[in-house]
């Protein structure tokens, strides 16, 4: 086993080497993208390290990426992915919010992460401005005065979130805004798209039912980890 990468190609061999990461470290040491990387590749202005090597790995290196772990980010590769689908869609219900999401997003077989939100209602269109300012002004104290009704809806965030730890849905690629000088800038935006989408649904079979695929999992892990509470491993599936 390595112990560190430098570029994104031996990322991706090291992903394939352990099966499956996070990306960011957790309680299980040495067991993230982030304790392998140099310092001099972690989140630098001047350099380019894992987080800039994300789409590359999700499109290049046959494997999943999405917030697989505890509702954290990681990488699963191709050989184990199918294993976790048929486990964690066996032990995941939706609610009613997901499963409308899901659909929206089959729908248009891949969609930004700020396409789904204004799809699913999260974005209310903008209401024109009031030009006369007294009325303006009238109209904001009103609506400080009223208590607005606490709403139940699941947030954006959880039901993404939710999607992807039950692998309803993985990260497709990573997209940035250009400037009229063709140079990116700002945070990346998320497309996510459905695993039988993306990989196509026979990849994603498995002659084992879900707790098969579950022991075939932590039985990995066990061998990789051998010193992690087995509690800690079962958090982590």
């Amino acid at each position: 086993m390595r112990e560190t990468f430098s570029n994104p190609h031996e990322m991706q061999e090291l992903i394939r080497e352990r099966g499956f990461m996070p990306f960011f470290a957790g309680e299980i040491p040495s067991f993230s993208i982030e304790e392998f990387c140099p310092d001099e590749l972690w989140f630098t202005e001047d350099k380019e390290g894992p987080w800039e090597w994300k789409s590359e790995a999700i499109i290049e290196g046959d494997m999943a990426y999405g917030k697989f772990f505890r509702g954290k980010a990681g990488f699963i590769s191709m050989e184990w992915f199918p294993d976790f689908v048929n486990y964690r869609r066996s032990i995941s219900q939706l609610t009613p919010q997901e499963a409308e999401m899901l659909e929206v997003i089959k729908q248009h077989q891949s969609l930004l992460s700020k396409e789904i939100k204004r799809l699913c209602g999260y974005i209310k269109p903008r209401k024109p401005r009031i030009a006369n300012p007294i009325v303006r002004m009238t109209e904001n104290e009103a609506r400080k005065m009223v208590r607005q009704p606490k709403s139940d809806r699941e947030s954006y965030e959880t039901a993404i979130t939710r999607l992807q730890m039950a692998t309803r849905i993985v990260t497709a690629d990573f997209e940035y805004s250009v400037n009229k000088q063709g140079l990116r800038y700002g945070w990346s935006i998320a497309r996510y798209c459905t695993p039988e989408d993306f990989f196509g649904t026979e990849r994603l079979q498995v002659p084992r039912s879900p707790t098969e695929s579950y022991n075939r999992i932590i039985e990995h892990l066990h061998q990789i980890l051998p010193h992690t509470p087995a509690r800690a491993l079962h958090r982590l599936i």
